[in-house]
């Protein structure tokens, strides 16, 4: 399986469109999150709707930075793993959007009780996958993908707590820029922040025989 993994477009259109390029040659293309900068229904659709129409299969998770239509989007077109899990042969993907709880007030921030409920009500859908993938905008809280200066790490610690509880394969997040184009191994799950595709960077990955390969792009 071939995944095109895109993180914090922030609506850079001309980034995305470089980025998709890639997209014929993927089975599926990962969204993991602020797919808009502070933008709704319209704005996702623009970005990301003529993808749809052509029948690429896409799953996605929506960000901190990305108002609710952006998630009523994402809903509607059925692409939401949000808090839910979905298995394509055999691989296995549950999803967490949002943000954490931050000084800033970002449009979309979880609690990290709900962050826990979410995590495993996600995982639920997908336990009985041979390979487990999640899809999570935070990083896990204290690694390097989520350092945003010496000292400062702005990750989630229900992310960093379920990788460490469960048997998860892979971590696909974003969020922190800092961080991005970085790969940690945190309790056996390899963890890769692929973006931010705003600045350039996305990430081709590859499963094969339940083996990894991460790819780093530039546009």
């Amino acid at each position: 399986m071939k995944l095109l993994c895109l993180a914090d477009i922030h609506g850079k259109a001309a980034e995305l469109r470089a980025a998709l390029a890639e997209a014929a040659s993927v089975d599926a293309v990962i969204l993991a999150g602020d797919i808009t900068q502070l933008g709704g229904a319209g704005e996702t659709d623009a970005l990301i709707g003529q993808l749809l129409q052509g029948g690429t299969r896409v799953l996605a998770v929506a960000g901190n930075m990305d108002r609710a239509g952006v998630r009523d989007y994402l809903g509607k077109k059925q692409v939401d793993i949000h808090g839910r899990g979905v298995v394509i042969d055999g691989v296995g993907f549950f999803g967490l959007g949002g943000g954490t709880r931050s000084p800033f007030a970002t449009p979309w921030e979880v609690e990290d009780a709900e962050a826990d409920a979410l995590l495993a009500a996600g995982w639920e859908e997908v336990a009985d996958a041979r390979w487990k993938v999640l899809v999570s905008h935070a990083p896990p809280r204290d690694t390097d993908l989520d350092r945003v200066r010496e000292g400062v790490h702005g990750g989630s610690l229900p992310v960093r707590s379920f990788l460490l509880a469960h048997r998860v394969d892979l971590c696909l997040c974003g969020h922190i820029h800092e961080g991005g184009g970085r790969e940690i191994s945190l309790g056996g799950c390899r963890c890769a922040n692929v973006g931010p595709l705003k600045g350039g960077r996305f990430a081709l990955v590859s499963i094969d025989n339940e083996e990894t390969t991460v790819t780093w792009r530039n546009t």
